[in-house]
């Protein structure tokens, strides 16, 4: 057990916004521990801050026993400059607002998602406080902003690099949801490797317990489900569909929305794939066990030019993918597919190929005894790796590892 500790978390994101620290944080309330929040204010994804938190309004509440100490940003707009300057916000009035702060932390804990910055207040708190940091990384910089950002402003990335390892650097213990960023943080950021670990995140697993079986059809209906974006890759998975649009046997079911949407129907459009390619967009977290008991199969597609270990994560959807217990068919690179080999629930290529993908689509649609097994597999991995409880013991664990550190 081990006596409460005082925990100062960093992140620019909590409660309303849905993310998956604010559990985390009360859930290491319920087990004892005494959390202080420094987040931001809530506006994302579309930058509307809500009516509760304008003209300065909670900017220091209790909620579900976590202390949260809002400070001030620039709401997010779209484009790389309105992006900078939400984040760079966040940051320097984290950073002014620590001086506030009545210390006596035993451990600071950095939820560090998009942008990197977001964790360098966790920094100055070390060096203020006296505490030791544990940094949660579930979104690798520089590569992360290299899925984002402009080729024209290319030039910015050695810089980007460098703040990154000066954050990453700073941290006694740093954890990640993808074995690939361990490599990353020895290789690129120049961390020892006995000072990273690998907690993957959790997931909902509401679906363990549902029976999801597939309704049955003449045709194998494959399934993507979740946010169509650029880092999915889905060109991919079009080039699949299109090498085996003369069978008639199989239907593509794309639940969802995203950045890419319209290049997606304009593909299915120009190809000629309407009879192949049904789009339901963006349905009630309540309506996907029907989509899933559509599903003979779900599809997984990852890949970024230029970030290899953005390209090698562990995405979330795998996991729902396999807590709802169907087959994986993926064309996808690192972690993920270290996962779907060592749980046995399904089959990937690489993440860039579509003639493999199209390969392991029409063997799925000839041979289905063949996966018969891998939903179950799949559930059984999700449930020793990727539950909730599982999740927090480590994290839990790595806190007072970390705070004996001082």
């Amino acid at each position: 057990m081990g006596r409460p500790l005082n925990i100062l978390m960093v992140c620019q994101h909590y409660w309303p916004e849905h993310f998956q620290v604010t559990e985390v944080c009360e859930e290491l309330v319920r087990r004892g521990h005494e959390v202080t929040a420094l987040v931001g204010i809530p506006n994302y994804p579309t930058g509307t801050v809500p009516e509760e938190y304008l003209d300065g309004k909670n900017r220091e509440q209790v909620h579900n026993g976590v202390r949260i100490i809002r400070v001030e940003e620039v709401p997010r707009t779209p484009g790389v400059a309105g992006l900078a300057r939400n984040y760079l916000s966040y940051m320097s009035r984290a950073d002014a607002r620590l001086e506030s702060l009545p210390g006596g932390y035993d451990v600071i804990f950095a939820y560090q998602l998009t942008p990197v910055l977001m964790a360098e207040p966790a920094m100055r708190a070390k060096r203020l406080f006296g505490a030791p940091v544990l940094l949660y990384c579930a979104d690798i910089w520089p590569d992360a902003v290299m899925a984002m950002l402009p080729k024209r402003l290319g030039f910015v990335l050695p810089a980007v690099r460098r703040v990154s390892t000066g954050i990453y650097g700073r941290a006694d213990i740093v954890a990640t949801n993808s074995r690939a960023y361990i490599d990353c943080f020895e290789s690129v950021h120049r961390l020892r490797r006995e000072d990273c670990r690998y907690v993957p995140q959790y997931a909902e697993d509401s679906y363990l317990e549902m029976d999801l079986d597939a309704q049955p059809s003449d045709k194998t209906r494959f399934m993507v489900m979740g946010n169509i974006g650029k880092l999915q890759h889905l060109e991919v998975l079009m080039e699949a569909v299109d090498r085996l649009k003369g069978r008639g046997d199989f239907e593509l079911h794309v639940v969802g929305t995203g950045s890419v949407m319209p290049w997606m129907q304009g593909y299915v459009e120009e190809h000629g794939l309407k009879r192949h390619v049904v789009f339901h967009g963006r349905r009630p977290f309540g309506e996907m066990p029907s989509f899933y008991r559509m599903a003979d199969a779900c599809v997984l597609t990852l890949h970024v030019p230029g970030a290899p270990w953005i390209s090698s994560t562990l995405p979330s959807r795998l996991q729902g993918y396999m807590a709802a217990g169907k087959p994986v068919i993926a064309a996808i690179d690192g972690s993920a597919a270290e996962v779907i080999a060592e749980s046995g629930c399904g089959a990937s290529v690489s993440g860039t190929d579509g003639e493999g993908l199209a390969r392991l689509m029409e063997d799925f649609i000839d041979n289905r005894a063949k996966y018969a097994e891998c939903g179950e597999r799949g559930r059984r991995y999700f449930r020793a790796h990727f539950m909730k409880g599982r999740y927090m013991d480590e994290i839990e664990s790595l806190l007072r590892e970390a705070s004996e550190r001082k």
